[in-house]
């Protein structure tokens, strides 16, 4: 069962660097506010490590990218949580390219609450962090501090 407020965190790690999904869409929004002269409704993110950048489609239309490390072109004021609400008034999808493939996170997500519910039904799902490893082609996630899991990136 996944409470109404749960929080969720999304991190890639690329090599020896790590980066944090949820962050990245959330300055990704923040950004495409800035830019766009009309309210965000939807908001896609296709993360690209190996381009360093995370490009993204606002409302179907408006195309950016930000950077996967903070730089002087970022809009955002450094006050990102890094969290993103389970239930939002906002249509985010995040892909992550990797291999010529693209990993939808939604699906990631999906599984590992999947999994989680089949192993433990009656517990109650209050925080994700999902780590999502591109070389084992696996997400590795902990629940509520204390459960832990993978799941594969593509099915």
């Amino acid at each position: 069962m996944v409470n109404s407020d749960a929080t969720l965190r999304v991190y890639l790690q690329y090599y020896e660097k790590e980066i944090n999904l949820t962050r990245l869409v959330e300055k990704a929004f923040q950004e495409a506010v800035a830019r766009s002269t009309i309210p965000i409704q939807k908001l896609e993110v296709y993360v690209k490590p190996e381009d360093g950048r995370a490009y993204y489609v606002a409302n179907s239309g408006f195309q950016s990218f930000v950077n996967l490390w903070d730089s002087d072109r970022d809009v955002s004021d450094g006050k990102l949580s890094g969290e993103i609400s389970w239930r939002s008034e906002i249509q985010r999808r995040l892909i992550f390219e990797y291999r010529g493939q693209q990993c939808d996170c939604d699906r990631i997500i999906d599984r590992v609450v999947e999994k989680f519910a089949n192993i433990y039904s009656v517990k109650t799902l209050q925080e994700i962090e999902i780590y999502v490893r591109q070389e084992h082609e696996a997400a590795y996630y902990v629940i509520n501090g204390r459960y832990t899991g993978s799941v594969s990136m593509f099915v």
